[in-house]
């Protein structure tokens, strides 16, 4: 498809610069763009080995993601394309070289829209599938049968099966009656196994037990290294051991401070875990070769764990921001994750709290039973806080700052797509300029600086 694509946006830029001249182009140009032609079409295929067979499958890709590849192959190829012209220093067209840039962007993005939409049939357990999910036990399995077919959906899946062991297996029996495709979930003991925490080892479908013990460093500060539902997972298992103790989310900006407040870094060197909150952190651990590797950043991370905490066996507690926004968020976590077992909520005072105040608050929060006090205060007061509150309040404490805003409303965030290219700090910049535009320069241009001395720093060590 790409070579077509490429072929028929040479045919197009010709046919455009040229017109009906177009027609005699191999004695115009005597040749040059019969080889220049060809270059391009050797160039596809090595970017097509080299780049696009690495990424995931067109019909695991959204639009956008589609859009990105498209987009950064064609750049490549031009690259490349203009470095060979400069060395045969040809007399081309930049219109030409131009517009083949552009209608090939075009052709390519449109020949694999038509291929997904053309294959989606045929690949359909590798694109999007509408899902009836049925929680065991049931009571009723003809009323389920039923729900299926007016929900209209292409396939049923089965969770909490090990647990229900005869309910499943009734269900299962009328549906495969039926003829009804049919998932069954995995489950580990009271967790059910979530996408983006299944490896393949030596041809096991597998998960981690647990975050790796081994920690990467940046300017001091000792990051964990997880995937957001291998953390969440770790967490769910290990409640009892965690108690009491407290979890970061730290970013670029925070990083920074780590760096130049020995202090704030001793902070958060002194949590469980410190997760990467930022897309440059992430690629860092990537780029040393951790596997698994990936931005866990807090507010999906808050996700995540009311996803899998619908059962109520956890309970949560919500300590920090404003009393708009908590009733928000008792609003929204209630409408989107039925089941979740909220122990209770509160905003503190926008000042620092007296020692009788803060003991009512230690015994307010504990005495709610919370396994999960999810701490909404903001970088730096809240990693402060925890650790002041380290063994004193018996849940496992998470700093997620502006997490509560976003799963409130109060502050909308950015789209799954900006987020997937890492420029979610961008769209936040845009929303508060004011406040935001001096942190992001300033601390984005350290963390670099940073970066760079340090560098130097190992290589002549």
């Amino acid at each position: 498809m790409d070579e077509t694509a490429l072929l028929l946006s040479w045919f197009s830029a010709f046919i455009i610069r040229y017109g009906e001249q177009a027609t005699k182009w191999y004695e115009m140009f005597d040749g040059l763009y019969v080889s220049v032609v060809v270059i391009c079409c050797i160039l596809q295929v090595i970017v097509f080995l080299l780049y696009d067979c690495r990424k995931d499958h067109i019909f695991l890709q959204d639009p956008f993601e589609n859009l990105m590849s498209v987009l950064t192959g064609k750049c490549a190829i031009i690259i490349f394309l203009l470095m060979y012209l400069y060395a045969m220093k040809s007399d081309s067209s930049r219109i030409v070289i131009g517009l083949v840039f552009a209608l090939g962007i075009f052709y390519s993005y449109i020949f694999r829209m038509l291929y997904r939409k053309k294959n989606k049939e045929r690949f359909l357990s590798m694109g999007d599938r509408k899902t009836f999910k049925v929680t065991l036990p049931v009571t009723d399995i003809v009323d389920i049968i039923e729900k299926y077919y007016v929900s209209g959906c292409d396939d049923m899946l089965l969770i909490g099966a090990e647990k229900n062991d005869e309910s499943a297996k009734e269900l299962l029996k009328e549906a495969e009656r039926r003829r009804i495709r049919t998932y069954i979930a995995l489950d580990l003991n009271k967790y059910n196994v979530r996408s983006g925490i299944v490896t393949d080892v030596d041809d096991y479908a597998s998960i981690p037990a647990s975050v790796r013990s081994e920690r990467f460093d940046v300017f001091g500060i000792k990051y964990a290294v997880a995937r957001t539902e291998e953390a969440v997972f770790h967490v769910l298992t290990h409640l009892e051991e965690l108690s009491g103790k407290y979890i970061c989310f730290s970013n670029v900006h925070t990083s920074v401070m780590g760096r130049e407040n020995p202090e704030y870094k001793e902070v958060l060197n002194s949590s469980a875990f410190t997760f990467a909150d930022g897309n440059p952190i992430a690629k860092l651990q990537q780029k040393e070769g951790y596997i698994g590797a990936e931005r866990v950043a807090g507010p999906d991370f808050m996700e995540h764990m009311f996803r899998d905490t619908t059962d109520g066996s956890v309970s949560h507690y919500f300590y920090g921001s404003s009393e708009e926004t908590i009733k928000e968020l008792r609003k929204n976590l209630l409408e989107r994750y039925p089941g979740i077992n909220i122990a209770g909520m509160y905003s503190p005072p926008f000042r620092a709290l007296s020692e009788e105040e803060d003991k009512a608050d230690i015994e307010m929060i504990n005495s709610s039973g919370a396994d999960i006090v999810w701490i909404g205060l903001g970088a730096p007061k809240q990693e402060k806080w925890m650790l002041a509150h380290k063994d004193k309040i018996n849940g496992v404490m998470m700093g997620v700052g502006a997490g509560f805003d976003f799963h409130g409303g109060t502050i909308k965030r950015a789209p799954v797509w900006i987020r997937k290219i890492g420029f979610e700090w961008l769209y936040r910049l845009f929303q508060d300029p004011e406040r935001l535009f001096k942190r992001y320069f300033v601390t984005n241009t350290k963390f670099i600086c940073y970066l760079i001395k340090d560098s130097f720093s190992k290589k002549k060590k």
